[in-house]
């Protein structure tokens, strides 16, 4: 189950690239989400790249990756793809603490998504221009590698022919 996912339009224009190092803990904890949340004392590891390959080697369960960045308020006025690729198994994603997108269930009824590509919608009212911005994700993976493992990261256009009569978002 998922919502928030889009497949087509992969040749939008990239607003700003998000590839680099993310921070990055082990556990479980939805305070994790919230955008004032201090994740000053995290780790950092690369994404895309699972966490086994970044000294993470075996662990399976929860864990949650932040990324602090900014918006230039040239890009008011548009609409947003958050990409994040392939992501294994699980996800929950939040901009500025609100829950944009999820992909796969959560145990107890547990269902992998490893092999979706992770595209959200993301509301321009969601975004702080010219301020700081946190994506914070969500991740449970059951088994081999795990985390945000490959694809193209980053804040892309979207696609201003998909606006509904009545926004739902939120």
């Amino acid at each position: 189950m998922s919502f928030g996912q889009f497949v087509s339009g992969q040749n939008r224009e990239r607003l700003i690239n998000l590839k680099g190092y993310w921070k990055f803990s082990i556990g479980d904890d939805m305070d994790w989400s919230k955008p004032d949340y201090n994740d000053r004392n995290w780790e950092s590891i690369k994404v895309p790249s699972s966490w086994e390959d970044q000294g993470y080697n075996g662990y399976d369960g929860y864990a949650w990756y932040r990324k602090h960045f900014s918006v230039s308020s040239s890009y008011s006025g548009k609409d947003f793809r958050l990409n994040l690729g392939q992501i294994d198994d699980v996800d929950q994603v939040f901009f500025n603490g609100h829950l944009i997108g999820s992909s796969g269930i959560f145990p107890p009824n547990y269902s992998s998504a490893y092999y979706e590509w992770r595209s959200y919608y993301l509301s321009e009212k969601f975004v702080n221009f010219n301020g700081d911005n946190v994506i914070a994700v969500r991740v449970y993976d059951s088994q081999q590698l795990g985390g945000i493992t490959r694809g193209d990261i980053g804040l892309f256009e979207g696609d201003n022919s998909l606006k509904v009569d009545l926004d739902l978002t939120g």
